[in-house]
């Protein structure tokens, strides 16, 4: 079972409501008063099969890291918390939706990882990170702006979702760090989505960038409408931090927003000042910035500050004097020694040995570095280059590069100051300015908190893909010649969801498969017209439907019906489940399992959607076969139902619909609510269930707190929801998926021994891939439940007994 580390809350020591300490610039280091590592406990949560839905309690095990201001430089926030719960918590990581700001090609750090995100690096190198560094991030910047340009959100989306949920594992918290995209307006949005999908609160961070005029009223109207543009995604916010704050302003502006912060509700963890250090660009992220080539000197000489750039291009000694003025003038103003980088061309030999001679014989103005533009006109001359080897370990660095001298100063002026994965004083400057002015138990202690936890979409997708692939199943795909069928059964296949056989004749199977351009190497191909298991089919049929007046003729007639076939497959253990209905009617599909997969119980045959809405997964029953269910049916509905939520991770929590809440109305349809809510009660007193309940104050806590008195497991949190009748029903869950955009993932069929599930004929290929998905966890689910029936055990499950096939809906 996954474990993990969680922070207790309790544990904390968190100061009373208004017993805040002010954060002040005193150096003193509270973290290890506030929060020592004892308080960090492992708690364990439930596996996949059997967490999820709507339940409460679990904490968070990521922090979503956003500049809401769409500016970089939030790397003294990232340093000072992976610093704060790397100390504490045995794993953590760091993750970037979108590989923003990647490294430059470095010719002078071989071992720097060209392409790789900034931030990504940098934390990877000071905190030993083990990861790869390609598994860190989800996307590139570049394919990023792409997907975005194209309208493909979407996709970037699955994308990143699925490397995160790849990397998180084996780690008790991720630190994730929101895109930042040039030219993508919408940024904050972009980044509320990734938070949500990610299951991620967002630490909010608001970027000054050195705006003398910001007062505290600014900061809190835009901290309150970053809040709730980020709410509006379905995103939780866990609070804010400032970064830059004006040093002049810092004190007031942190107090004053402090206090409107609070009243608001938004917690608040403090403000990174304006600092010169972070501020200033230092050689080697020039270096990094403009691509140059280390000649002489070493490598770890380009970590050091530049006071300015000076460009020479007149006589040496000339600008030796310069650079004696400019010092004594600096000294004057009390801001330290001249350390200029200097500009100049390949061709100046002159200038290069002089200022190296300055240089190592003590008597010269220290330099940062020295640039050589127009490298690729001019050799370096064979004596100088003898000269400067010598002595390389100790001189200046001097680097090269081929663009002119007015086009260097040029791009130099550009550089946006930051810290580089070798920065090493700027990295610890950061880290010190985290503790200095971020109170962290903050953050720690809002990411304490049990919070209502969320089954997003794709967590769903994913989560029930990983069940699969866990235990591959074998699934029939009849329609072997449609498009939408073959690309389905190449992704299943593909990507390990689950076995795929093909019915049809293998000649134009494969022929239609060249036609689409689809590779099916990976799917068996059954010939069901000419295959030997025919004729043991036709035997079993005859004698299941004997009562039926079915005659081994009639049998092996029957057996022509792809559909037919396909069922037998699944009765006699050759597939485990089967898809069907992309070009069948839903009769076609589903009236095969009703003949053959009738199980001892005489259960009632139902049906299920999963309705993926932005930030949750819910079951809507039945809306595809029972027309009008009496109080017992629907009793049933309402337990099968929940046991396949169960099934599918998420936590069943069953609300009866009706027109009337818990009394507020009466008629027939509510007496028929009510009795079913009474008899599934009785039946299954480990659920919860509550109703007669209407729609809204099942799913809408705020709602549910004004038609409810008092505590209810249910009310507000609903996660299946039971329809009186097929017209409610079946209106509903296309009513909300064409209104919202929800995904319909279904019908998928109760009470059958083993699974067969039907599609929509105007399905894609995505909903083929989640129905053969949803049919593979069935299948499992029908097996774990035999296996505990023949261990004499009492187990409810997913997978019911058919009732008659008359009770199938026209409903596709």
């Amino acid at each position: 079972m996954l474990r993990r580390h969680v922070i207790n809350a309790v544990q904390l020591g968190l100061r009373p409501a208004g017993h805040e300490l002010p954060i002040s610039n005193a150096g003193l280091d509270l973290r290890p008063f506030w929060l020592p590592s004892r308080v960090f406990a492992l708690r364990s949560i439930a596996s996949a099969a059997t967490s999820g839905g709507a339940g409460a309690g679990s904490q968070s095990d990521s922090v979503f890291i956003t500049n809401v201001s769409g500016l970089k430089g939030n790397s003294p926030i990232l340093i000072g918390l992976m610093d704060y719960f790397q100390r504490h918590i045995p794993s953590v990581g760091f993750f970037m939706p979108v590989g923003s700001d990647p490294l430059p090609h470095s010719t002078f750090d071989a071992q720097q990882d060209f392409g790789v995100p900034k931030h990504v690096a940098l934390l990877k190198k000071h905190f030993n990170l083990s990861d790869d560094p390609r598994s860190m991030y989800g996307v590139p910047q570049e394919e990023a702006q792409a997907l975005l340009a194209a309208g493909r959100t979407g996709e970037l989306m699955d994308r990143t979702w699925s490397a995160f949920s790849q990397y998180k594992k084996g780690k008790e918290l991720v630190i994730i760090e929101g895109a930042t995209l040039e030219g993508v307006a919408n940024q904050l949005e972009l980044n509320g989505r990734f938070a949500a999908e990610m299951n991620s609160p967002v630490l909010m961070v608001l970027d000054f960038h050195r705006d003398e005029h910001t007062t505290a009223a600014d900061v809190f109207n835009r901290a309150l409408i970053a809040r709730g543009d980020l709410l509006a995604e379905h995103a939780d916010v866990l609070g804010v931090v400032l970064n830059k704050v004006p040093a002049a302003t810092h004190a007031l502006i942190t107090s004053q927003l402090g206090r409107k912060l609070a009243a608001a509700e938004l917690p608040f963890a403090g403000g990174i000042p304006g600092d010169p250090i972070i501020g200033t660009a230092r050689l080697n992220e020039i270096a990094a910035g403009i691509g140059v080539r280390l000649l002489y000197g070493d490598p770890d000489d380009l970590d050091v500050d530049v006071s300015e750039v000076m460009i020479c291009s007149q006589d040496v000694s000339r600008f030796l004097e310069k650079m004696e003025f400019l010092d004594r003038k600096k000294r004057h103003l009390g801001q330290g020694h001249v350390r200029p980088l200097v500009l100049t061309t390949k061709d100046r030999a002159d200038m290069l040995l002089s200022l190296a001679a300055a240089h190592q014989c003590g008597t010269g103005h220290n330099i940062a570095g020295l640039m050589l533009c127009d490298a690729h006109l001019t050799e370096m001359g064979s004596q100088t280059d003898r000269i400067l080897r010598s002595f390389s370990d100790h001189l200046f660095p001097v680097m090269e590069v081929d663009m002119g001298l007015y086009e260097t100063a040029r791009q130099v002026a550009t550089i946006n100051p930051g810290i580089l994965p070798d920065s090493a004083s700027k990295i610890k400057h950061a880290g010190d300015l985290f503790t200095q002015y971020i109170d962290a138990n903050v953050i720690a202690s809002q990411l304490a908190l049990p919070k209502q936890a969320k089954l997003t979409p794709k967590n769903f997708i994913h989560r029930m893909h990983e069940i699969c692939k866990a235990d591959k199943q074998h699934i029939v795909l009849p329609e072997a010649t449609d498009r939408r069928v073959l690309a389905a059964a190449c992704e299943a296949s593909s990507r390990g969801i689950a076995r795929i056989t093909l019915l049809g004749s293998p000649d134009e199977v494969t022929a239609a498969a060249r036609k689409f351009n689809v590779d099916v190497s990976k799917c068996n191909i059954l010939d069901y017209m000419n295959c030997p298991q025919r004729e043991h089919y036709a035997i079993t049929l005859a004698a299941a439907r004997a009562s039926k007046g079915v005659t081994h003729d009639h049998a092996l007639d029957f057996l022509t019906d792809m559909n037919m076939f396909g069922t037998m497959m699944v009765r006699e253990g050759d597939a485990d489940g089967m898809v069907s209905g992309a070009m069948c009617t839903t009769a076609a599909t589903i009236r095969p399992a009703l003949q053959v997969l009738k199980t001892p119980q005489k259960t009632l045959v139902s049906s299920i959607f999963f309705m993926c809405l932005p930030d949750r997964v819910l079951v809507y029953g039945d809306c595809a076969v029972n027309v009008e269910p009496s109080a017992p049916e629907l009793a049933e509905i309402a337990i099968v139902s929940a046991d396949t939520a169960a099934a599918f991770g998420i936590q069943p929590r069953v609300a009866m619909l009706s027109y009337s809440t818990l009394g507020s109305g009466s008629g027939p349809q509510v007496d028929k609510v009510i009795e079913a809510t009474k008899l599934a009660k009785e039946r299954r007193p480990d659920l919860m269930i509550e109703g007669p309940i209407q729609y809204d104050a099942a799913v809408d806590p705020a709602i549910a707190a004004q038609k409810i008195k008092g505590e209810n497991p249910v009310a507000g949190h609903a996660t299946v929801c039971i329809f009186p009748d097929l017209n409610t029903g079946n209106n509903t869950y296309k009513a909300v998926q064409q209104s919202t955009g929800a995904v319909a993932v279904g019908p998928l069929m109760q009470g059958l021994a083993k699974p067969v599930n039907d599609l929509s004929r105007g399905c894609t290929v995505v909903d083929i891939v989640n129905t053969i998905a949803c049919t593979a966890v069935q299948a499992i689910g029908a097996k774990r439940k035999e296996t505990a029936s023949r261990g004499g055990s009492d187990s409810t499950s997913s997978t019911g007994v058919v009732n008659g096939e008359e009770r199938v809906a026209r409903t596709a």
